[in-house]
């Protein structure tokens, strides 16, 4: 963690020499392009608590409702609390009483770890995706009309959705669940000292990534 930090500021310095900063976040919004081929493994997806951004593809959009992150080293949270969509499995039957339904709920960005994780039937929060930041600059992990950060299953994700709607073992393990971009907006900050931050923040993540692939 400390060399992706390490990375982050390197590339903010290379911009600005100010000292790092906190802020918390007050609001802006995630979305969420689903590129997985849901339907060919019989799962439907639905919305519960978000926006429908578009059909075709399917883009799903969550207000951020909190957070704190660091501009310029990317540190931080950033959260989407209330949001949830569902996930109902069709085991084989005509019917609809065989049916398991999965809900992820309160959408957690961790950004020093890389991941996504949500709340699963209310049972916990657990590690849902790994977010790919490599090869994109702020204007593109911003970028909420084409979302481009790669969202991949990991395996607690995977064994969990894997088992409760009976697909083959390692058929989600590491597979694409969809493209992401998030706009955060920090409290009091002006939108010139937010971009800076940002564009050297992410640059220095971003090459950090591209070197230790």
């Amino acid at each position: 963690m400390k060399k992706v930090v390490t990375g982050a500021l390197a590339g903010a310095a290379i911009l600005f020499h100010t000292p790092v900063f906190a802020a918390p976040i007050m609001g802006g919004q995630t979305n969420v392009q689903v590129t997985a081929p849901l339907a060919d493994l019989g799962i439907t997806p639905a919305l519960l608590n978000g926006e429908l951004v578009s059909a075709e593809p399917l883009t799903l959009g969550f207000g951020i409702t909190g957070g704190d992150l660091d501009f310029t080293s990317l540190a931080g949270t950033i959260e989407h609390t209330g949001s949830s969509i569902s996930l109902t499995g069709d085991l084989g039957t005509d019917d609809e009483s065989d049916d398991v339904t999965v809900v992820l709920s309160d959408f957690l960005i961790d950004t020093t770890t890389a991941t996504l994780a949500a709340d699963v039937n209310g049972g916990g929060m657990t590690d849902l995706f790994s977010l790919d930041l490599s090869g994109l600059d702020a204007a593109a992990i911003t970028d909420l009309d084409n979302p481009q950060i790669s969202l991949t299953f990991l395996s607690a994700a995977s064994e969990l959705l894997e088992d409760v709607f009976q697909l083959q073992e390692g058929a989600l393990m590491g597979a694409q669940f969809g493209l992401a971009a998030t706009s955060p907006m920090p409290a009091e900050v002006s939108e010139p000292v937010l971009f800076g931050a940002l564009a050297g923040g992410f640059f220095g993540l971003a090459l950090y990534r591209r070197k230790v692939r």
